[in-house]
C-alpha cells in the first residue's frame, strides 16, 4: 500500500514469508531488511527521494510473532474472500468516484479497518454535508497501516465542493472537528457493528 503526500510517498508491504526456507528470526529479519531496500530504490527510482518504508509492520520480534506460512498466502487461515467485492457499504458500485474494493460483511468488526474505514468514511461526509451549509458535497478518504491501532489512521483526505465559491478556509476549522470528533467515536462505532445497530449493507 502507498500514500503519497506532496513529494513523500510513505509505503507499507504485507509479504507473507513461507517458513521452510528461513533457518532463524536472523534470516527472517535480514529477508526484511532487504525487500525494504528494494523497494526504497524502485520509489526513489522513480522519483520519489523521500521515502518511508515498513515492511510486515504488525511484527512483534520480541514475541516472536511474525509474517511466517506454510504456502505463502493468507489462504491458509481461512481468509479466502468470498464475501464478494461488490458488497459496498453504501449499496452503490461508483467507478468515476472514489471507492473501495473491500467487502464489509462478514469481517471482523473490531480490528478490520476495511469494514471500520468504509461506514466511518460515508459518515464523515454525510455528516460535513449535513452540519455545514456551505458545502455541496464531501468525499472522505480514509488509509490505515497495518501494525497502527485502527483508532489512529494514517491518513484521512477530505475533498470538498461548496457552495457558491466559498473559500475553503472559512470552513475549514469546522470540518476538523468533524472530522476529528467522529474518529474519536470509533470505538462507539465497533461497539454498533457487534450489537448488529449498525449495517453494512
Amino acid at each position: 500500500m502507498a500514500v503519497r503526500s506532496t513529494d513523500i510517498v510513505g509505503i507499507t508491504v504485507a509479504c507473507a514469508m513461507i517458513g521452510r526456507f528461513l533457518a532463524n528470526m536472523e534470516e527472517y529479519l535480514e529477508q526484511k531488511f532487504q525487500l525494504e531496500k528494494l523497494v526504497r530504490d524502485l520509489a526513489i527510482e522513480h522519483g520519489f527521494p523521500a521515502c518511508n518504508v515498513g515492511v510486515n509492520t504488525a511484527d512483534s520480534i520480541s514475541s516472536g510473532s511474525i509474517y511466517l506460512t506454510v504456502t505463502g498466502t493468507s489462504a491458509e487461515a481461512g481468509d479466502d474472500g468470498q464475501v464478494g467485492r461488490g458488497n459496498r457499504v453504501n449499496g452503490l458500485i461508483t467507478p468515476c468516484r472514489p471507492m473501495s474494493l473491500e467487502a464489509a460483511a462478514g469481517k471482523n468488526p473490531v480490528s478490520h479497518v476495511g469494514k471500520i474505514y468504509n461506514v466511518l468514511a460515508r459518515d464523515i461526509a454525510e455528516a460535513i454535508v449535513t452540519a455545514v451549509p456551505e458545502i455541496e458535497s464531501a468525499q472522505c478518504l480514509m488509509v490505515s497501516r497495518i501494525g497502527a491501532p485502527v483508532t489512529l489512521p494514517a491518513m484521512v483526505q477530505i475533498k470538498i465542493a461548496t457552495r457558491e465559491g466559498v473559500p475553503i478556509a472559512d470552513v475549514q476549522e469546522r470540518i476538523d472537528a468533524l472530522v476529528g470528533g467522529r474518529i474519536a467515536r470509533i470505538p462507539e462505532l465497533v461497539s454498533g457493528f457487534v450489537t448488529g445497530s449498525i449495517s453494512v449493507f
